[in-house]
């Protein structure tokens, strides 16, 4: 599904949200703003004030109290309400659902959120990277041979389609980029639809652009339908 952000009809989040059915996904782009910090967990709210860097401040209120406002739409009740717990690699779930993942780069922080498991990656599509050397070291031999042969531009390009894809997965698996990038095999495909395989599981990746400049890759088990686009 690798459109461009224009087609998206992004929507207030702040409204009725449509249930989350099964097999469908909802895409929330979280706005920065220091409010969030208000829902956030006592430990969390020490780091919070301790850091002193605005950038990164915002950043983690955001993205942790933006999480608990999601999520309590979702249960109807307020963000302050909602008890995030963390599975054994550090990836937060709420007991009773839904799944939820989150992204962020440079800035920009996205959630998706499905009633099954899912991860989620974003990066920009212009970012420098040294494709040839990071595929050589993360990717499959199959994987790092397609790069190899291709000019600069098109290697990079490859390489960040693999890497939303790779990271995706991985964060769908629980395991982490340091526990499972290496295991994480993508077969790229046409139309913003990808295959995967994890440890000998299948991998249903969706690619798309949430946004001009802005690359993304949706990873499930089995396959999703996004639904909605929110802000909030």
């Amino acid at each position: 599904m690798k459109e461009s952000a224009a087609t998206f009809s992004w929507s207030n989040g702040r409204g009725e949200i449509p249930e989350l059915e099964p097999g469908s996904c909802h895409l929330w782009e979280l706005q920065p703003s220091h409010a969030y910090a208000e829902f956030l967990g006592p430990g969390e709210r020490e780091r919070y004030h301790a850091v002193t860097n605005e950038e990164v401040k915002i950043s983690f209120a955001t993205s942790q109290g933006g999480l608990r406002t999601i999520c309590a739409i979702y249960q109807n009740c307020h963000p302050s309400q909602i008890h995030l717990q963390r599975a054994e690699h550090g990836k937060p779930f709420l007991p009773g659902g839904p799944h939820f993942n989150l992204s962020h780069t440079a800035g920009r922080i996205f959630a998706a959120s499905s009633a099954q498991p899912l991860g989620l990656d974003v990066e920009w599509a212009n970012r420098r990277v040294q494709a040839g050397a990071l595929a050589a070291k993360y990717f499959s031999p199959t994987e790092a041979a397609r790069i190899r042969a291709l000019d600069e531009a098109a290697a990079r390009a490859v390489f960040l389609r693999y890497w939303v894809a790779k990271e995706a997965t991985v964060k769908l698996s629980g395991d982490g980029i340091y526990h499972g990038l290496r295991d994480a095999l993508v077969e790229l495909g046409e139309g913003g639809i990808s295959h995967g395989e994890y440890r000998g599981r299948r991998v249903c990746l969706r690619e798309f652009s949430p946004g001009e400049g802005l690359l993304a890759a949706l990873a499930s088990w089995e396959p999703v339908e996004v639904k909605g686009f929110f802000r909030i």
